[in-house]
């Protein structure tokens, strides 16, 4: 059988040899430098979905303002035809003593319960 070692010097040597190629700088300069080019970097490049945004601005508020005023409308009419409604039922159908219009219809109502309670 091969003899395996994990560790050897060649390995150490590459260790060595990987972590100064790969190893953070150790000056201020560069950190400085790195720091001002993402920066400027950032301030140059558009924000993406919020110009869009913006662009949308205008067109927005005109349709919000516009269904705005159209659901107004709408309601005003609807108000007006249950008025309209209302109106000429009460003028077309005969004048009929409110206390013979409701009682009649209150009775039938309580009668229905009870018979709903007792199972009749």
């Amino acid at each position: 059988m091969s003899d395996i070692r994990l560790t050897s010097n060649e390995d150490d040597d590459v260790v060595r040899g990987l972590r100064s190629l790969y190893a953070a700088p150790t000056g201020d300069a560069y950190w400085n430098e790195l720091e001002s080019r993402i920066m400027a970097r950032v301030a140059d490049v558009e924000l993406g979905w919020w110009t869009e945004l913006d662009r949308w601005v205008r067109p927005a508020i005109s349709a919000a303002a516009i269904l705005l005023v159209a659901a107004g409308i709408a309601m005003f009419r609807a108000h007006q035809a249950e008025a309209d409604i209302a109106a000429d039922s009460m003028l077309s159908s005969p004048a009929v003593p409110v206390s013979t219009a409701i009682r009649p219809a209150l009775q039938d109502d309580r009668e229905a319960r009870i018979r709903f309670l007792f199972g009749r």
